[in-house]
C-alpha cells in the first residue's frame, strides 16, 4: 500500500511518475527495502536486540539524513511491514510502501516500483550505509544520465549496495545472491550500459561485528559511528 505523505512539490513528481510522464525532470524514485524481523542478525553476539534495534534505527536516519542533503528526500520511499520503521520514516519526510510481511528485497522493490506506478528510474538503497554522503548520491544520479544502469557493489563485490536501474527495461532483480555479478550479467543480457561506483560510503555496510569495530575506527562525525565506539568499550 502506498502512503503518501508529502510536499506538493512531491506530489507533482509521484503524479508524473504514476502517469510515465517525463515532462521537465524524469519520474524517479528511491526505494529503501527494511526488513521488520531478524535486523542485524549476525550483531547478536555483540549487541542486544534492543541495541540491534537502536541500531537500525540510527543507519536508516543517516540514509535518510544524506538523502535529505542531495535533495532526493521527496522521492524517496521506505518499504517495509515494520509499522516502527515506517513511523521514522514519515517523521523524517519520506514516503513508505506498507508490506504486509517480509518476503526479501527483491519482493519487496517489485512491490515498490508497482505501487509507484513504475517509475523510469529507480534508486535502490540498502538502510545500513552509515558512512553514505550527498555527494556520492549526486555522483550516482549523474551518471545515470549517460548510463542506463549504475550499481554500487559492496567492499567483497559480492552484494549491491546502490542499483539505479530503468524498471520498464526487464531487469532481472538478483539479491540475496552474489547479487553484485547477477546484475551486472542481468544488465548485459538486456543490452544495457553499466556504470560501477566504488565510493566508500556507497561500498560500506554493516552487517558483522567486524563491520562495527571498523565502523568505530573511522574519523566520520555520525550517530552510527559514535554508536560503534560505545559498543565497543
Amino acid at each position: 500500500m502506498y502512503d503518501d505523505r508529502y510536499s506538493d512539490e512531491g506530489a507533482v513528481g509521484r503524479a508524473q511518475a504514476r502517469a510515465g510522464d517525463d515532462r521537465g525532470l524524469k519520474p524517479f524514485a528511491v526505494l529503501l527495502p527494511v526488513k521488520s524481523t531478524g535486523a542485524k542478525s549476525r550483531l547478536s553476539s555483540v549487541l542486544s536486540r534492543v541495541e540491534r534495534r537502536q541500531l537500525e534505527s540510527l543507519l536508516l536516519s543517516g540514509v535518510l539524513k544524506a538523502l535529505r542533503e542531495a535533495g532526493l528526500l521527496a522521492a524517496t520511499h521506505v518499504v517495509s511491514s515494520d509499522p516502527e520503521i515506517l513511523r521514522l520514516a514519515i517523521g523524517s519526510g519520506a514516503g513508505v510502501v506498507r508490506e504486509s510481511r517480509d518476503q526479501g528485497v527483491n519482493s519487496a522493490v517489485e512491490a515498490g516500483v508497482g505501487a509507484l506506478g513504475r517509475p523510469l528510474k529507480v534508486l535502490v538503497l540498502p538502510s545500513d550505509l552509515p558512512l553514505l554522503r550527498a555527494s556520492q548520491l549526486r555522483h550516482v544520479i549523474s551518471l545515470s544520465e549517460s548510463l542506463q544502469v549504475v550499481i554500487a557493489p559492496s567492499s567483497s563485490f559480492n552484494g549491491t549496495n546502490a542499483l539505479l536501474f530503468p524498471p520498464r527495461m526487464g531487469l532481472t532483480l538478483s539479491y540475496d545472491n552474489d547479487s553484485f555479478w547477477n546484475h551486472v550479467r542481468a544488465s548485459g543480457r538486456k543490452g544495457l550500459s553499466v556504470g560501477v561506483v566504488t565510493k566508500p560510503g556507497l561500498t560500506f555496510d554493516l552487517d558483522s561485528p567486524e563491520d562495527l569495530r571498523s565502523l568505530s575506527r573511522t574519523g566520520a562525525n555520525v550517530p552510527a559511528v559514535a554508536f560503534a565506539r560505545r559498543a565497543g568499550r
